[in-house]
């Protein structure tokens, strides 16, 4: 008598993205790229910006993996996508939904109101916590995230420490599975001659341009590169500042493995890719004082942390990197280190993976 093989029926897991580009994108597919295509079967509902990878098909080329745009990004678009979520819901029946990215969170939580599936939710920097806005805005934005949890509760899934903190305001069902990178992929430090500090993302408020321009007026001698492109590219006026424009992926890494010192001038961040990426790549790094950076950066063991928008402190860490090429190399090789025992690929995988399998939630 032959014995019947019964194949184990496949997770169905749903991605909704809004920020299809730069750091949650990496995040999203290297997840997606990096589960078990024989247990899990991933449709990810996306958007599309202007600094979105224009062959991001080619980073998704698994059987198991199903592409579907949707915008989500103006406010015309939103009850369209609503709309548009649920229907695909109701198409795919998925086990677990994951929504990145504040105003996918949001219509994401709406269109599964009710839904039978497991709800994880990743703000990737939550958006009360934005500097560029008045305490009257940040209030506004703390009080729809409270709504909308009540509303359709969720699994909130921070990417760092700091940003558990914040999400623990809005519920206690929460996780932390640090932001990471495949650090295999970021290619080794090939510095050059010349002496280059540079910085990896794109131009927005969050890096706060401004600073990282002040600091290259400070330093005119010195070459600055920022390697992305922007709306607030207007405000890196120095004329020692290199803007690339938008690059690939693999471009990004080359320049990068080129930089002398790395820097990140943030006012606000979830937990940044670049920064894991400069870190992997062996780079000192000079960094604002925000939450996020405090989780990745041992002052003076894996990089220098600056005040807020003290321009003169970046000054004054870079310029000390700048004379002592050892000093580069030692908190170059301390971050790398660091990178891998704590934001290697392998562990968020295994991670994500345990979330995702877990049971079903009723309302």
């Amino acid at each position: 008598m032959e014995t019947q093989v019964v194949s184990e029926k496949k997770i169905r897991l749903m991605y909704v993205v809004e920020s299809f580009s730069t750091g949650v994108y990496a995040i999203v597919r290297d997840v997606a790229c990096n589960l078990d295509p024989q247990r899990f079967e991933v449709l990810i509902l996306h958007s599309i910006r202007s600094d979105s990878p224009k062959n991001y098909s080619h980073d998704f080329n698994s059987p198991n993996i199903t592409l579907s745009y949707i915008p989500m990004g103006t406010s015309k678009s939103y009850l369209k996508a609503i709309g548009s979520i649920r229907k695909a819901i109701h198409d795919f029946q998925p086990d677990s939904i994951h929504l990145h990215s504040s105003k996918a969170g949001f219509l994401g939580r709406i269109a599964a109101h009710k839904s039978k599936s497991r709800l994880f939710y990743t703000p990737h920097g939550i958006s009360f916590i934005r500097t560029d806005v008045g305490a009257a805005k940040r209030k506004i934005f703390y009080l729809l995230e409270k709504f909308i949890q009540l509303y359709t509760p969720s699994r909130m899934i921070a990417v760092s420490p700091a940003e558990y903190e914040n999400v623990l305001k809005l519920t206690t069902n929460a996780t932390v599975i640090n932001n990471f990178i495949d650090v295999a992929s970021v290619p080794q430090p090939r510095e050059t001659e010349t002496i280059l500090v540079g910085i990896t993302g794109r131009i927005t408020e969050a890096k706060n341009p401004p600073l990282f321009n002040r600091i290259a007026l400070g330093m005119p001698s010195v070459r600055f590169i920022w390697i992305g492109d922007g709306d607030l590219r207007t405000q890196l006026s120095a004329q020692n500042i290199q803007i690339t424009g938008q690059v690939t992926r693999s471009e990004a890494l080359k320049k990068l493995s080129e930089l002398s010192v790395y820097i990140q001038t943030s006012s606000w961040e979830g937990m940044p890719i670049s920064l894991l990426e400069a870190m992997a790549c062996a780079k000192p790094v000079v960094v604002s004082k925000i939450p996020a950076h405090e989780n990745l950066i041992q002052d003076g063991t894996t990089g220098y942390i600056c005040e807020g928008n003290a321009e003169n402190q970046f000054i004054e860490k870079i310029g000390l990197l700048l004379e002592q090429p050892d000093l580069r190399r030692k908190l170059g090789q301390g971050a790398k280190t660091f990178v891998l025992a704590h934001h290697d690929l392998s562990q968020a995988i295994e991670r994500y993976s345990t979330e995702y399998e877990g049971s079903p939630i009723s309302y």
